[in-house]
């Protein structure tokens, strides 16, 4: 397919029948240079402003502490900024329910009603989507864009699994 603003790509879903597993992800036929995208949500308008999140894409709500970050199985979407808002309202719903104390209970709902007044207009805030491969956006006039610097993308999760090899002597296995 052919996504504007980000050229030819690859959408892909797998399920299994059996075992109910769904993985659905967009991967994109370029790598760009690792890109901070920065919107300062302040008018009920900015909340239709598009965001592009892609597999690698990390994204942090700073007025909530709120950290979306990739995985093994992290799956791209294409929303708004609404939409990022009622994904992290979805999660704190869950963190809400089964939290181990109450204490973590209210913290978990207090962010959820400073939730509800962002996605209400109500209450001004910030979407940082910082993508060390580049796919990710926030489509909006007034977002920031920007260069990552080497320390911000070491600090990074990419979804990507790696293994390190190192130099040496290897161990051998603890005995049982």
């Amino acid at each position: 397919m052919d996504i504007p603003y980000f050229g030819e790509a690859l959408q892909t879903t797998v399920l299994c029948e059996a075992c109910g597993f769904r993985h659905a992800d967009v991967l994109l036929a370029r790598e760009g240079p690792p890109t901070r995208h920065a919107l300062r949500v302040a008018r009920p308008s900015d909340l239709s402003a598009r965001v592009v999140r892609s597999s690698s894409g990390t994204i942090r709500i700073p007025e909530i502490g709120g950290l979306l970050e990739p995985g093994p199985r992290s799956e791209g979407f294409i929303s708004n900024a609404e939409g990022v808002l009622h994904r992290f309202r979805d999660i704190l719903g869950f963190l809400a329910r089964n939290a181990d104390s109450p204490a973590a209970r209210r913290r978990a709902e207090a962010s959820r009603a400073t939730l509800d007044r962002m996605i209400g207009g109500e209450a001004p805030f910030t979407i940082i989507l910082d993508d060390p491969f580049g796919n990710s956006a926030i489509l909006h006039d007034a977002a920031e864009v920007r260069p990552l610097t080497n320390k911000e993308v070491r600090g990074l999760k990419t979804g990507v699994l790696t293994v390190e090899i190192r130099r040496g002597t290897p161990r051998a296995p603890a005995s049982p």
